[in-house]
């Protein structure tokens, strides 16, 4: 063989792997149904709702003046810490900008992620199912970006897991 038939075949095995690779990276976010928003956390890097997906999704949009939403960050909280590790990932969007956030966070800190949604959260909520604005407002999203639930208004944790808690990963 010579070996410019060498490097030939060697460029096509590199290009036909390259992109089974690449069909077999972006499979699993090829099914993502969910909103592709993209929206800073409090130290401004940008997150992709997408890349947010677990076994189930419960993203919250709150805001610090609003105290419903303060009474139920502590069930938001207590859930991502007990079912975490079965799948279950919270994020909250506030409403709000990132001064007034971090500031009420300092007070009232949670474990889950915080993103900043004073830029089109609104927006996102409203495609989302609230388009009368009611805070709080949470969306339950399976794996694949599939709405669950939607929840207007403070829920309790045993409303959340009605709906979410089939979707989880079993207990170990």
């Amino acid at each position: 063989m010579s070996d410019r038939f060498v490097l030939i075949v060697v460029a096509v095995l590199a290009i036909v792997a390259g992109a089974v690779a690449q069909r077999w990276l972006s499979a699993g976010a090829a099914d993502w149904q969910g909103p592709e928003s993209v929206f800073p956390d409090l130290s401004g890097s940008p997150v992709r709702l997408s890349d947010e997906r677990s076994e189930v999704l419960l993203l919250n949009f709150w805001a610090s003046w609003c105290e419903p939403c303060r009474e139920e960050m502590p069930v938001l909280d207590g859930l991502h810490a007990e079912f975490g590790p079965r799948g279950l990932r919270v994020v909250g969007l506030a409403l709000e900008d990132r001064d007034a956030i971090a500031a009420f966070l300092r007070q009232l800190p949670v474990g889950y992620r915080i993103l900043v949604g004073e830029r089109g959260g609104d927006a996102l909520a409203a495609r989302l199912g609230n388009a009368g604005g009611g805070l709080p407002f949470t969306v339950a999203f399976d794996s694949r970006g599939r709405v669950l639930a939607t929840f207007l208004g403070p829920q309790t944790r045993s409303g959340f897991l009605a709906a979410i808690e089939p979707r989880l990963a079993p207990s170990r």
